[in-house]
């Protein structure tokens, strides 16, 4: 079942194909990610909302992009994300339990990464 999202996203690639702009190489959306990464850091210090909301959507944009480029669906890309996600948070907070912190709402950042860390490793094997 072909997403929403991908029908936008190809929807939009062949407006530009149109045009004769289509990313032609890997490379080249890469550095339109990582533009739209820095322009993000920008709005940001300027603290304009409209504009870092405009700017997110680009990166999502571009990143949907890249997506599709590699030949997969956005959202099937996005899903196993989000279930990646959850599998390390639920070890996470495995881990932490058995070291006897189960309040994570009060641990500092630091332990809280170390966790992830820990998380993603677990995950890994």
């Amino acid at each position: 079942m072909e997403s929403c999202l991908l029908k936008e996203v190809e929807k939009q690639e062949k407006i530009a194909r149109q045009f004769g702009f289509y990313w032609e190489h890997f490379s080249q959306l890469i550095e339109q990610i990582q533009s739209e990464c820095r322009e993000i850091e920008e709005a940001w210090q300027k603290k304009d909302r409209g504009h870092l909301q405009e700017e997110i959507g680009d990166l999502m944009q571009a990143t949907a992009s890249l997506a599709v480029f590699c030949a997969f669906d956005p959202h099937e890309t996005l899903l196993k994300a989000t279930e990646k996600f959850q599998k390390r948070y639920n070890k996470l907070v495995e881990l932490a339990i058995r070291d006897g912190h189960a309040d994570l709402q009060h641990q500092s950042f630091e332990v809280l990464t170390d966790y992830w860390k820990k998380a993603k490793e677990d995950c890994l094997n």
